[in-house]
């Protein structure tokens, strides 16, 4: 750790001295041309920008062709100031910057016989005519107003083509999963690396801004097939501000809605379905419902060190929340006793701008989010274990984020940029841990012994089938991941039969997994009066009784042992890379050419360094820059020359960047390796009495050790030598207009191609004697995966295995208002369908779960078809046909503003499940049971200030979610049967399982009682008190 932060240290502060590193371009961009009365160019124009979020002043001086651009500035409202002896000082008032943004901003300066200056307010541009980019960018002074979560992704679901769904394992960009989109602050990357989702949570109270970028990004970015989510901290200013603010919420009925009724399974009966309403049932209509309150404080201050030099922004966020309540372990029939579940977080930022000399600024921020929780909740049903020592359960987890920004201007035609962030988190400080020592568990029972004479005279260690000394045997010690990343760019400008701005950087990001969750001390089984034969001769009481793996009692097998820990183990690192060049090329003042081409190489490392697995290899999915070209072609037209209109397309190839959770599957990094004996002794203590997982001599002092079998062997050798990275291609079309001058209208076209994906695949391969099932790491319906006749592996007697699809179709119209005049406000609505076979690297098909590139779509060879062997290609799980969205805030003169969200959204498709052969399918094809109803709902927002003097304010606010009080039906029994069942292949490869399951699946006793049930509804209206007092 101390080498990786002494190589960052460095080369920060390398960068301060000019070097420059590039990643997430942070800031945006004003440039224009500055003419006299008569049009001519006008060189050497003194051009100045100020902002209250700009350290310092950013300045310029006109070319030849009267051309400025002023580089590298954060959002915010400008000022610019136009000089030049001989005309009016012009100074142009509120022009407002977003993120990322490029604004044309043209001047015309008149003549004047004596100095003096022209103000004009307003007018500024409010579209950018550079970019094809498409997404949104929220300020702080928008979702301030508005109802929003503790979390800064709580409001980006307002954004078209946006929506946060539990189905996709998250935030779902363009039909993508949650698992397909890159999260960055302060232009530090905080992605998950492991699973592909959010790093890092950080409250919108202590952000700038926050913007998503959907489609049409150039060669600078990569890695998303999804979004890309932007925040920005807050930063200080020439003058002093704070804020000290408090959230407060509970359960009662004056904070929460009535509860939902629901279905469930009868505690008693498993096969037994009811509707049920706790409040009704547990809590007498809710007056006596568990105990919950949460609390938080928020305490801010940003200013200045050295005004205009060098500002600070510092900020602590601390919440607690808790759950009292009562339970037993008798089906609600007691005693019962008092639970408590408590959440601390403890999160926190700092952050340093400068500006130390002309052209150089510096950003420098730490963001803390630690989180844990002590105690957990029996369920409520009165079912679960009464041995479990519920109020002692906990976790820590450790999260932090540190990120560093230079931007150094040349001049007007030149500018060189450092990003560099480290992102940190771990899960560590296991509250009950497990025993000191060895454990034992019993599949089955010794009683067959009990008239033994050991036995007699130790009844104590006699027991049932099922019976353990601990069911806790694995300790997370912990489970640290962490990524370093730096990246460079440069940008330089030229004219030649236009204006071209060129852009080249490299990328390098160092990834870093230490985990250690695993059994901590050796577990063993004792099956007594069995025999084992998986190692290919019998072990235990089947085997000779001259044979050296006789056992007298049976047999055993040892988990976490000499051999090999048994669970999560490994420290392993990668270092990826990227480099891009890209151009943007404006013709004549209005048609601007984007075209750019990226690349990176990555690889997937080995979870163990154990050599001896067949085909073992350090980089077992290794993709060099030759296999990851990521064109970019966009094409923007300025209509009218003055940035009122623009219309664009774009096209792009991108590629995700691998998640290691299929390494820690597929490469080794799960153990799961058991070590067998023959059982020879009664006193089953003796066993790996010694608690030492390297003694092999305890281990085995219970009979002669077998040998061992790995049920979870490293697939080095079934890598399929063609395999080529998950790619997609986007083409975007749209339209902007500038209605009035804070009020403009966006239409977008969008269409999203899977290419192709990476999966684990279960391949059948016939070798003329034997059908055998292998899983390789391919592309589904390439490779390996191919049939026997085409080249592959796949036996011919089956299916062909189908290529992953997914498609993608969406248009985007909003509308969209500035703050003015007292209000703000936003609509939009999105059509779109997104259909195929391949729901995304978290699939919806398994309700969200996230298992990138080792999901089971391929586990078996009929999951990508229907009964009848039709491919499946219908409306995915996460299909919403329509999705209307609105948001807005008026401000009153006595100080009240009231916030609202509304949404209005198709219900997702429904999609028979049969559960067969140890897997599912779907027999009936994607959407055979229809919709789910059309969903309203609505949140509000209600914030008073008073001000107290010329400098204190006081407010209190209160929200409301789901104000309309929605109970719209939410999901319905998919499934047709409960449990699963298995048949034979040719009952499906013949047609005949098509027509006859439904009768198969009732002669197994099998079929789900609730199929087509409703089962769940719109959660209750929640409220929220706050308080604020800001200097």
């Amino acid at each position: 750790m101390k080498k990786r932060l002494f190589v960052f240290v460095l080369i920060a502060c390398l960068s301060t001295a000019g070097l420059a590193l590039g990643q997430m371009t942070q800031e945006g961009r004003i440039a224009g041309r500055v003419v006299d009365g008569q049009g001519a160019p006008l060189p050497g124009v003194s051009v100045k920008a100020v902002s209250p979020k700009l350290v310092g002043a950013a300045s310029t001086v006109t070319d030849a062709d009267g051309v400025y651009r002023l580089m590298a500035l954060p959002s915010g409202t400008y000022e610019i100031t136009f000089a030049l002896q001989g005309f009016k000082t012009l100074v142009r008032q509120n022009i407002l910057l977003e993120l990322s943004q490029t604004l044309a901003l043209n001047v015309t300066m008149q003549e004047a016989t004596i100095e003096e200056s022209v103000t004009v307010v307003g007018e500024s541009p409010l579209i950018d005519v550079k970019s094809t980019v498409k997404g949104q960018t929220m300020t702080k002074e928008t979702y301030l107003a508005l109802p929003r979560g503790r979390s800064f992704d709580s409001l980006i679901s307002t954004i078209p083509g946006v929506q946060n769904e539990s189905i996709t394992g998250g935030i779902s960009v363009d039909g993508a999963s949650g698992a397909e989109n890159m999260f960055y602050v302060d232009g530090a990357d905080i992605t998950d690396f492991h699973l592909g989702v959010k790093g890092q949570n950080v409250v919108l109270e202590l952000l700038d801004e926050v913007k998503v970028t959907a489609s049409g990004y150039n060669a600078e970015f990569g890695g998303s097939m999804g979004g890309v989510v932007n925040v920005i901290s807050r930063t200080g200013g020439n003058e002093f501000h704070g804020d000290l603010m408090g959230y407060y919420e509970n359960n009662t009925r004056l904070m929460r809605g009535y509860a939902r009724d629901y279905l469930r399974t009868n505690p008693e009966d498993d096969y037994l379905y009811e509707y049920w309403n706790n409040d009704t049932q547990y809590f007498r209509d809710g007056r006596d419902r568990d105990n919950y309150d949460r609390f938080e404080g928020i305490f801010s201050l940003g200013g200045y060190i050295i005004k205009d030099k060098l500002w600070f922004f510092t900020s602590v966020n601390v919440g607690y929340d808790r759950t009292e309540a009562e339970r037993d372990f008798n089906l609600r029939e007691g005693p019962f006793s008092t639970f408590r579940e408590r959440n601390y977080g403890y999160n926190g930022s700092v952050k340093l701008t400068a500006s130390p000399f002309a052209n150089l600024r510096v950003s420098a921020s730490f963001l803390n989010n630690f989180t844990k929780y002590r105690g957990t909740l029996p369920s409520i049903t009165g079912t679960d274990d009464s041995e479990y020592e519920y109020n002692l359960e906990g976790m820590d987890y450790p999260n932090w984020t540190a990120a560093l920004t230079a931007d150094y201007s040349l001049g007007n035609n030149g500018l060189l940029s450092y990003r560099a962030g480290w992102h940190r988190q771990n899960e560590n400080n296991q509250q009950i841990l497990p025993p000191d020592g060895s454990t034992y568990y019993f599949p089955y029972s010794n009683s067959i012994y009990a008239s033994d004479p050991f036995y007699v005279a130790n009844p104590d260690l006699v027991h049932s089938g099922g019976y353990a000394t601990t069911w806790n045997y694995f300790e997370t010690q912990k489970y640290m991941t962490e990524k370093v990343s730096n990246n460079l760019d440069a940008t330089f400008y030229l004219s030649a039969g236009g204006e071209h701005s060129f852009k080249a950087g490299v990328g390098y990001a160092y990834l870093h997994e230490d985990v250690l969750d695993a059994s901590t001390h050796p577990r063993v089984w004792l099956y007594w009066g069995r025999t084992y034969t998986g190692l290919g001769f019998p072990v235990g009481r089947g085997a000779a009784v001259d044979s050296p793996y006789y056992g007298q009692y049976g047999y055993y097998y040892v988990r976490g042992s000499f051999t090999s820990p048994y669970g999560g183990v490994w420290n392993i690192h990668a270092n990826n890379w990227s480099a891009y060049v890209q151009d943007s090329w404006t013709i004549g003042g209005k048609l601007t050419v984007n075209f750019g081409l990226r690349t990176e190489n990555q690889y997937i490392p080995a979870m163990t360094d154990d050599t001896s697995y067949v085909g073992y290899n350090a980089k077992p999915v290794n993709f060099d820059f030759g296999q990851m070209l990521a064109p970019r072609f966009g094409v923007v037209y300025d209509v009218f020359g003055d940035s009122s209109l623009k219309i664009f397309g774009s096209f792009g190839i991108y590629y995700d960047v691998m998640k290691l959770y299929m390494a820690e599957l597929t490469f080794g990094g799960w153990k799961r390796k058991q070590d067998y004996y023959s059982l020879n002794v009664l006193d089953w203590r003796l066993i790996a009495a010694s608690g030492d997982l390297a003694d092999a001599a305890s281990q085995g002092a219970g009979g002669t050790y077998a040998g061992t079998v790995d049920f979870l062997p490293p697939s080095f050798d079934r890598v399929d030598p063609d395999l080529k990275p998950t790619a997609q291609r986007e083409i975007s079309f749209g339209a902007e207009k500038k209605l009035m001058e804070d009020l403009s209208l966006s239409v977008r076209l969008v269409q999203k191609h899977l290419i192709r994906t990476i999966e684990d695949v279960g391949v059948y391969v016939w070798d003329g004697e034997t059908l055998e099932q292998q899983f390789y790491v391919t592309n589904p319906g390439f490779g390996v995966s191919r049939p026997v006749s085409e080249g592959g592996l796949f036996s011919d007697d089956y299916w062909r295995c189908p290529k992953a699809t997914r498609e993608y179709w969406g248009v985007n119209v909003s509308l969209e208002k500035k703050f003015s005049d007292n209000w703000q406000g936003g609509v939009n609505y999105t059509w779109s369908r997104v259909t195929g076979s391949y729901t995304g690297l978290a699939s919806s098909d398994e309700g969200g779960r996230l298992g990138p590139n080792v999901e089971q779509d391929y586990d078996r060879w009929f999951m990508g078809y229907d009964a009848l062997g039709n491919v499946l290609d219908g409306p995915l799980p996460q299909d919403r046909t329509h999705y209307f969205k609105a948001y807005g805030s008026y401000y009153f003169p006595f100080g009240l503003t009231v916030g609202v969200t509304a949404y209005g959204r198709s219900g997702l498709p429904l999609t028979t499940k049969l559960y067969y052969n140890g897997k599912y399918f779907y027999p009936e094809g994607r959407g055979d049971m229809g919709r789910l109803p059309f969903t309203f709902w609505a949140n509000l927002y209600l914030d008073y200030t008073v001000k107290l003097g010329a400098k204190y304010r006081a407010s209190i606010n209160f929200q409301v979610d789901n104000v309309t009080n929605t109970k719209t039906i939410q999901n319905r029994i998919s499934e047709f049967n409960l449990d699963g069942y298995s048949g034979y292949d040719d009952e499906i490869l013949s047609g005949d399982f098509a027509v006859n399951y439904p009768t198969y699946t009732a002669d197994e006793g099998d079929t789900h009682p609730a199929y087509n049930w409703w089962s769940s509804r719109f959660a209750p209206w929640t409220a929220r008190l706050g308080v604020k007092l800001s200097f």
